[in-house]
């Protein structure tokens, strides 16, 4: 239309931030919060957020103001912050550009979670530290179906042990919602006997993206869990109610995968090693008897037969009791840990996995279909279950 007035991206933003400089409030104003997301950059500058319970506004320090400044600034202290308001034009970005800040207490997020800490530390809910299975028959993983945690725990367990069995509890990892949606697919995991271990958390995120698991009823799910809890929240240094809670804490979902997921080679390694142990005292222990009949045959006793044959069948006798208490024990718990670890690998081959309900889909070709996305609507399938198999045709795909 004639007359109208189209702004391009860039000139609203910068119409935006001279209107923002341009309010003498905005020009000199204190903001009282609580940091959180605090990062200082190798250039000297200072990057937060400052936030209360309803909001939370991103703010910029730069080195000159930060240098003068007389306070330590970190996650979960209350501050008074000075400064201006304006918009960065390149990324329509609404911050506070600080130039003081000052301690004005603690932060009242900062201090819910102290409070909260010492009342589970006090009723027990941290004392859990049970060892992770060396083989587990299968890995439950709470975290959110779409969430990088879950691509990177899978790529971790295929590389170290491609017939691993990984079950997926979905649940969301950040909002209101997440907490009890948390809780309840660590409880939802708990109903497969096969599940050894779980997982749950999330690829990292901001103070106010974990606040989900630094939540009562997760803990306590954590904390009530039959099996073996790894928590991985993805953040290095900040420690969530849930990482207290778990058995063990990892830093990233990656870690947690490897904590719970074998190498299958190893495993190998281990079998053949306790062969090999068990045929090397087998052998010491049978040259050594040849050692010492070969000694008391040159001896002064077999000047007297008799003697000597009685001696003979002592010794032998003590070599026998010796093969019977060292060797044969040796051999006996070598051999159990072989059956043993044989027994965990074919429970998790695929015959095996199809007697507990599971079952092959493959594509005309015989090529295996993973997910969905190798489905096409009219295409036949094949279907291969325990005692068999069956062919079908895909008529919808939901």
């Amino acid at each position: 239309m004639a007359g109208e007035t189209v702004f391009t991206v860039a000139r609203l933003n910068e119409y935006a931030s001279r209107v923002l400089s341009n309010d003498p409030r905005l020009r000199s104003i204190k903001v009282s919060g609580e940091i959180s997301g605090f990062k200082r950059h190798s250039s000297g500058h200072l990057y937060f957020t400052l936030k209360d319970q309803e909001a939370v506004i991103s703010c910029v320090m730069f080195r000159s103001a930060a240098s003068a400044m007389k306070i330590d600034p970190k996650d979960g202290m209350q501050v008074i912050a000075h400064g201006s308001v304006s918009i960065y034009a390149r990324d329509g970005k609404y911050q506070l550009y600080v130039d003081g800040m000052r301690a004005s207490g603690e932060g009242e997020l900062y201090r819910q979670f102290l409070l909260l800490k010492a009342k589970l530390e006090a009723e027990g809910v941290f004392e859990n530290a049970r060892e992770l299975p060396a083989l587990p028959r299968m890995i439950g993983v709470a975290t959110s179906a779409s969430g990088a945690a879950l691509h990177d725990i899978i790529t971790v367990t295929r590389r170290r042990f491609p017939n691993m069995n990984i079950l997926l509890a979905p649940c969301q990892v950040q909002g209101p919602a997440a907490p009890a949606e948390i809780a309840a697919a660590v409880r939802a995991l708990q109903r497969f006997p096969e599940v050894d271990v779980i997982i749950v958390g999330r690829g990292g995120g901001s103070y106010e993206d974990l606040s989900c698991f630094n939540d009562e009823a997760v803990a306590r799910a954590i904390f009530a869990s039959r099996v073996p809890v790894v928590s991985a929240v993805g953040h290095e240094t900040d420690f969530t109610i849930a990482d207290f809670a778990a058995d063990m804490r990892a830093p990233t979902p990656s870690a947690a995968a490897e904590l719970c997921c074998p190498v299958l080679a190893d495993l190998e390694d281990a079998l053949s090693g306790a062969r090999e142990t068990a045929a090397r005292l087998a052998s010491d222990a049978l040259r050594e008897a040849e050692n010492g009949l070969k000694r008391l045959t040159g001896s002064a006793a077999m000047a007297n037969p008799h003697y000597a044959i009685g001696l003979i069948r002592e010794r032998l006798r003590a070599y026998a009791q010796r093969l019977d208490s060292g060797v044969k024990t040796a051999l006996m718990a070598s051999e159990a840990k072989l059956f043993g670890r044989l027994e965990k690998l074919k429970a998790l081959g695929p015959a095996e996995v199809m007697k507990r309900g599971y079952s092959i889909v493959t594509d005309e070709h015989g090529n295996v279909i993973k997910d969905v996305s190798g489905l096409e609507p009219d295409k036949r399938i094949g279907i291969q279950m325990a005692g068999g198999s069956a062919s079908a045709v895909v008529t919808e795909i939901n």
